[in-house]
């Protein structure tokens, strides 16, 4: 089997970037294509049993039934609700057990009341980016949602970006864009209707005042040229997260969220039931969903309380 030039760097570059760790995804931006790399595929490949074991376009989402959320999995067991609750019970976690209907409800009241919400859902996804499996998801219609993540959740600089997590049907209504992005790759820019234009007074602001003005009905999620790094979510293949966001649609009109990493600054991105209920503890997220499981910080043991604003070096 021959590959373009192209692919056999990244698949090269891939290998050294993964050779710390199990699995990596590397994107050509130029063609929107994914080579994956896994640990011991036994398939035509590099040296060091790191293997090119698919490429997949954008346009025909393939890859183990179409999702990027194929990495550590909780349990292997089928009854997972009782295998999430007994670890978060073990973890010294208070939390309702609610049906599927009433957990997504739950959490699209909690978002449309700009609440910063936790969400550890399924399998881990596999690749450079949160896809609705281990993310921190907040109102992308909040003109002060963007400070509050980064300085309160993430602990880093304010004026870092978010990207959109928006349904698939809805992407045209709200952005400059027409296909698919399921990973969260591809860049555009908000809808001419969509956005917001500056007075004389705020065009004059300078550096960080500046940064904070709104510039669309979606200010959480747009950067300062109008552009936005986007995140498409399809019912076929992510369909929990396409419900969250079809619920928060009904409540709100609005069909986006932010969506960034599970994590704190520095930190690697949760990974088990354990890893979700330390950052929550450790950070001012409001909500935290893990399966049916729904916590509210102001329920939990002021004693399991952790400071995580200084526990990750700076990246």
């Amino acid at each position: 089997m021959t590959f373009p030039l192209r692919v056999v760097v990244l698949a090269l570059v891939a290998e050294v970037v993964a050779y710390a760790g199990c699995a990596v995804v590397v994107a050509d931006v130029l063609t929107h294509k994914r080579v994956e790399t896994v640990r011991g595929v036994n398939t035509r490949g590099f040296r060091g049993g790191f293997r090119v074991h698919k490429i997949v376009t954008e346009r025909r989402i393939a890859l183990l039934g179409g999702t990027a959320a194929y990495g550590y999995a909780v349990d292997w067991d089928s009854s997972l609700g009782p295998v999430l609750e007994r670890r978060l019970k073990q973890a010294g976690a208070k939390f309702a057990v609610l049906d599927e209907s009433a957990m997504i409800d739950a959490t699209a009241q909690a978002l449309a009341t700009e609440k910063a919400v936790g969400w550890f859902q399924g399998r881990m996804e596999f690749g450079p980016r949160s896809l609705g499996a281990r993310s921190i998801l907040g109102d992308a219609r909040s003109a002060g949602m963007q400070k509050n993540l980064n300085l309160k959740v993430k602990y880093r600089e304010s004026f870092r970006p978010f990207a959109p997590a928006v349904l698939r049907e809805d992407v045209a209504d709200w952005f400059d864009l027409k296909s698919d992005s399921p990973y969260m790759l591809v860049v555009a820019d908000v809808r001419e209707d969509r956005r917001r234009r500056m007075s004389a007074e705020e065009q004059a602001l300078f550096g960080i005042d500046k940064l904070n003005v709104s510039r669309s009905e979606i200010p959480a999620v747009t950067h300062v040229d109008y552009s936005a790094r986007i995140q498409t979510v399809h019912r076929d293949t992510n369909p929990l997260f396409h419900r969250l966001l079809s619920r928060f649609k009904e409540l709100t009109g609005c069909p986006v969220l932010v969506n960034t990493s599970f994590n704190v600054r520095g930190e690697p991105i949760v990974c088990t039931p354990e890893d979700a209920f330390r950052c929550f503890m450790g950070n001012e997220l409001d909500v935290l969903v893990v399966g049916n499981c729904v916590l509210q910080k102001s329920e939990q043991d002021p004693a399991l309380k952790q400071d995580y604003s200084q526990a990750f070096e700076a990246d």
